[in-house]
């Protein structure tokens, strides 16, 4: 309807515009120039800016017509005209929710998490189930679990902060804040191995419907997705990360859920842009989300003193309950999967001492760590594999190898990884694909002669500075390391042998033989990348992606497995 009568309203603009242009008929005598006001039509983009204020339509949905507007006024080409054409055919009404996801929270076999964001005063809001696969609205007639939201009004929150992308691209003021109401709720009695579709909002705005597949009774082997560090700033950062998502959703349907070990976006700290968050919701991640649930936790491009990631995130909020010290709720919890015992968690805070910062760092959060670490693992004695999942690298191989902050992670979690028995860190944070270990805890050295059937290859000192692929890693006594390059657009490149000798020599990493961890693929794929990880009954594979185009093609550039043969103590 808004289509039609915007037609209209350009059509009656470009009638009178040509009811102004009479012909001209030369005076007989010279009269005086008329200094009256003449009419100028409005291009088409001022009409537009006119007509769809921001006051109308959800913040994400307007924003994206603002940018094609701005883009029209600097080259009213057509294909600009037509891309806002197109984002007026999608704008979105204020009342509706967006920014939806669903998250594991708690007993992955009958609760599930649910967030979502609307306008402010936008407080009515319920997520709706019904157990039912690829559900239609006519679905939702009956037999519908629904469970109203809590909700929590934000402080004005900084839209484009330092993002210089969206100021240019949009003319939203630098400056600019607006609110949101948050909205969260948690599903339970679900019943184990059952296809769920969901929505939230309220009758007569609702959002599209998604879907979900809670842990079986008796889990068997399944398959989960590692994708990281999107780092969302503009929109060919937006464009890669979508692609990869697409791929990834299309190449693992079958996946359980998704980890995402942080760095969603890249004007986090102190001045956020709140627009990042929702581009990484609506746009960049909207096919994996709206298939799977997701299991966060920050990344250091993400704290905010607005809180961005406790609003849009709904995860288990124990260890924020019991020690009050991270930034923000949820970013350390576990669950168990099938076989597996998932311990995710934050070194994002480590300097923080009840919310003011120590100098020099302190070692009193990444204490609680480590006791968390032990509760869970005591709590939970039974399960094959140990997975933990973590931002930030105890072991990374690029440019965050000689930060300040891994010695300290080293010493402090090395011994709780030995205590443990975690068979496997997935980390982020230093955007290649790194295959560090078996490492020995206690001396940090790599346990060779658990490695076989190891594929050596020409070496490339950009994508593959080993001359290693596949492998199968045995963790009995050491953890395997894990970076999956990136989902992004931003890359970094291994570091050589003789670089790390150097930087060892300097003193810019407390690792000697550094190089010798990296066992197995070390390199840069060079495009958006994902990894398929199976946890099976004699292993753990790993099948590593590169999305290719915008159609979901993929190609396969790493296989790898890990296995354990022992049980694993208590701590």
């Amino acid at each position: 309807m808004k289509r039609i009568y915007y037609i209209q309203l350009i059509g009656m603009v470009a009638l009178f515009a040509a009811c102004k242009h009479d012909p001209v008929v030369e005076p007989e005598e010279p009269q005086q120039q008329d200094t009256t006001e003449q009419y100028v039509p409005k291009a088409e983009w001022e009409l537009a800016d006119s007509l769809y204020t921001p006051a109308d339509y959800t913040v994400p949905s307007h924003t994206m017509l603002k940018i094609a507007i701005s883009a029209c006024a600097d080259n009213p080409s057509e294909e600009n005209l037509a891309v806002m054409r197109q984002k007026i055919e999608e704008l979105v009404p204020k009342t509706e929710p967006y920014c939806m996801v669903a998250t594991i929270n708690g007993d992955p076999k009958s609760r599930m998490g649910f967030c979502w964001m609307t306008n402010d005063s936008v407080f009515d809001g319920v997520v709706q189930l019904v157990a039912k696969e690829n559900a239609t609205e006519a679905d939702f007639e009956s037999g519908v679990i629904e469970i109203p939201a809590t909700t929590k009004r934000t402080k004005a929150i900084t839209y484009g902060g330092i993002c210089s992308y969206i100021v240019r691209a949009s003319g939203i003021p630098k400056n600019e804040k607006y609110r949101y109401i948050s909205h969260k709720a948690i599903a339970e009695n679900l019943t184990p191995g059952c296809a769920y579709s969901w929505r939230v909002g309220y009758e007569g705005h609702w959002s599209k419907i998604a879907q979900f597949r809670t842990e079986d009774a008796e889990q068997g082997e399944y398959s989960f997705i590692y994708m990281t560090d999107s780092h969302i700033m503009n929109a060919e950062y937006i464009s890669k990360a979508r692609r990869c998502a697409l791929a990834a959703a299309k190449t693992v349907p079958e996946a359980r859920f998704c980890v995402f070990p942080g760095d969603f976006v890249e004007d986090g700290e102190q001045v956020n842009s709140e627009w990042e968050w929702e581009r990484w919701f609506e746009e960049a991640m909207k096919p994996v989300i709206m298939q799977m649930p997701i299991v966060p936790t920050d990344g250091n491009h993400d704290p905010s003193p607005n809180l961005n990631y406790t609003h849009h995130f709904n995860t288990d909020n124990a260890f924020y309950n019991s020690c009050f010290i991270p930034q923000y709720e949820g970013v350390v919890y576990d669950f168990v999967y099938g076989d597996a015992l998932f311990l995710v968690f934050s070194m994002q805070d480590y300097w923080r001492v009840q919310y003011s910062y120590a100098d020099p760092p302190s070692s009193i959060y990444l204490n609680k760590i480590s006791d968390w670490f032990i509760s869970r693992t005591t709590a939970n004695p039974d399960t094959k594999y140990r997975i933990s999942l973590a931002h930030f690298n105890l072991f990374s191989g690029s440019d965050h190898s000689i930060d300040n902050d891994p010695p300290l992670f080293r010493a402090c979690m090395l011994p709780t990884m030995k205590l443990c028995e975690v068979d496997l860190a997935l980390q982020g944070h230093d955007h290649t694909y790194e295959v560090i270990g078996p490492v020995n805890p206690d001396d940090c050295t790599p346990i060779l002669d658990a490695i076989s059937d190891r594929e050596e290859v020409p070496v490339d000192k950009n994508m593959n500075a080993t001359g290693y692929k596949g492998g199968t890693f045995c963790t009995d006594d050491g953890t395997l390391y894990f970076i999956g390059a990136t989902c992004g657009a931003k890359k970094y490149y291994p570091h050589s042998r003789e670089r790390m000798e150097a930087d060892y020599n300097s003193g810019k990493h407390n690792v000697p033989n550094y190089f010798d961890l990296f066992t197995g693929m070390f390199g840069q794929p060079e495009k958006p990348s994902f990894t398929k990880i199976t946890v099976k009954d004699d292993c753990i594979e790993f099948n590593s992606y590169t999305a290719d185009n915008d159609e979901g093609n993929v190609t396969l550039f790493n296989t790898m497995r890990v296995v354990r043969t022992k049980p694993h103590s208590v701590p």
